[in-house]
């Protein structure tokens, strides 16, 4: 079964003062007086991107105040200059995502030289009220995570943040919702952008593709009082800006390993065997210049490895559930329907319970598990001119999770393929009037992956109904610690046996039983 889903996103905005959040950028106001408090109107601000050379130039009104929205976010050299009063300068002023930094000059005409003030804004924005709660990419770095690729961890360590109380979120082929839940709004609540972009699964609440942690400038949540440009969330907004190049060449390489061997046992394991499991994650990104204060790219690739044995416990039956004159009322004790309960007792393992600790029924054993990770991205900044700016971003992604199974037919895998790309135009019209347009387009594709075995080959010659999806990528065979496992090679005749008697009930019985596997 494959789902496919397909979206465009357009947004163009004229905006004029005062303005609302902006989503892939920040602002920087202020006002300018003279040592007595008097507004000076006329000031010159420039605004010079410390790592990219971007410069923006306004000029203060009639009230002395200066406005500068859209800025990409980083950090900036602010200077204010008047004739007759000297300049003064803010050194390494951070401007952050959806945030407004507030930078005030006081000027003095018995100034001579050029002042400069360094020090970082307050982290506190009280020009608007939204609630939000901000992480930057060196407290990202800092952070442990065990998969560099799920930028919802980040979430977790966000005042309000709750865990859900059932698992399977995050699925992007299941209608499961979201892990991000704030403030007991579920897990449906929330909405996701990248860059601006919407990321949002078509159907509902959750995230479409993933981020790698490597590539993220700014990680943001709002969780209240935010503006009418999110329309998807009632819970939570998250944001995510992800870095770009710079005139600097920068870079990283990073490897995550986990072996099976070197993690302590689960508390009910009945085996000393811990398996022959590993995961391996290892990337690198690199950012550039193309054209020095004009042209930048930032690109990343990331793959995980994760395979091997998996301990899982299922239930099996026991000798007084596989007594034949117990198993069928009066009436219903055909060749046929004998024949169809044995096709299911013949998937269990044929193995007594070993983990009683667990249940009385309980049985633990291995399964192998494969699944693959591969995310690429590559973004492109352009200083085209004072007054035009332009961002570009593409992002493929690829999964496949085939789990395994102790019970043949249990594991239904899936193969997910997703592909984004993001494209951001900025305008500056003049100090108060800005336009913005936002392209996005995200396609996903979804397989479901059954494995057909040996016996429902078989079972479809004898004239069962199966339906075939597409072969795993891997053995099904392949189990660990269960010699009288029917899927296990060592038993081909009793297997042949048994399907044997199947298909020859099945022609006899003259009828088409239920499906063996089904979509």
């Amino acid at each position: 079964m494959k789902l496919r889903l397909f979206f465009i996103l357009v947004v163009v905005g004229f905006v004029g003062i005062p303005l609302a959040a902006q989503t892939v950028t920040g602002t920087m106001r202020g006002a300018t007086t003279d040592r007595s408090g008097g507004t000076l109107p006329g000031v010159t601000i420039t605004i010079r991107n410390v790592e990219t050379g971007l410069e923006r130039i306004v000029v203060t009104d009639k009230s002395g105040s200066y406005n500068a929205p859209f800025l990409p976010i980083g950090r900036y050299n602010v200077q204010a200059e008047l004739s007759g009063f000297g300049t003064m300068r803010h050194k390494d002023v951070r401007v952050d995502l959806n945030t407004t930094v507030v930078q005030d000059f006081i000027l003095d005409p018995a100034m001579q030289e050029t002042v400069t003030v360094s020090g970082d804004a307050p982290r506190i924005d009280v020009t608007d009220g939204e609630v939000k709660q901000n992480m930057r990419a060196k407290e990202i770095e800092m952070l442990p995570a065990p998969d560099q690729t799920n930028f919802l961890r980040l979430a977790s360590v966000f005042t309000g943040y709750q865990e859900n109380p059932t698992s399977g979120q995050d699925n992007p082929a299941l209608s499961s919702g979201s892990s991000v839940n704030f403030n007991g709004t579920g897990t449906r609540g929330a909405t996701f952008q990248i860059n601006g972009v919407n990321n949002d699964d078509a159907s509902e609440n959750q995230n479409r593709q993933n981020v790698p942690m490597a590539t993220i400038e700014s990680f943001q949540i709002l969780t209240n009082s935010f503006s009418a440009e999110f329309g998807r969330g009632y819970g939570s907004v998250v944001l995510v800006q992800t870095k770009q190049g710079t005139n600097n060449i920068d870079g990283e390489i990073y490897d995550y390993a986990q072996d099976n061997k070197y993690i302590t046992r689960d508390a009910t394991q009945v085996t000393l065997d811990h398996g022959n499991h590993y995961r391996r994650q290892f990337g690198a990104t690199a950012g550039f210049p193309i054209l020095r204060d004009r042209l930048f790219a930032f690109i990343n690739t990331d793959q995980v490895q994760d395979k091997g044995d998996v301990l899982t416990t299922r239930g099996v039956f026991l000798p007084s559930d596989l007594d034949p004159a117990k198993r069928l009322t009066l009436g219903n004790n055909t060749a046929a329907n004998r024949a169809w309960q044995d096709s299911i007792i013949a998937r269990f393992p044929q193995s007594a319970p070993n983990a009683t600790n667990v249940a009385s029924r309980a049985y633990q054993g291995f399964q192998h598990s494969n699944l693959p990770k591969r995310d690429e991205s590559a973004r492109l900044d352009f200083n085209a001119t004072l007054k035009n700016t332009m961002t570009a971003r593409y992002q493929r992604s690829h999964q496949e999770n085939h789990p395994g199974e102790l019970i043949i037919g249990e594991e239904a895998g899936q193969v997910n393929h997703q592909s984004s790309f993001g494209f951001t135009w900025t305008n500056i019209l003049s100090s108060d009037t800005v336009q913005e347009g936002r392209i996005g387009i995200g396609t996903r594709e979804v397989a479901w992956t059954i494995t057909l075995d040996d016996y429902g080959r078989r079972a479809n010659a004898g004239g069962a109904y199966v339906r075939r999806h597409r072969h795993h990528l891997h053995d099904s065979r392949q189990c660990r610690g269960l010699p009288d496992h029917p899927q296990s090679t060592r038993q081909p005749a009793r297997l042949q046996r048994l399907l044997g008697a199947l298909g020859q009930a099945h022609a006899e019985a003259g009828h088409r039983p239920a499906p063996v596997l089904a979509e």
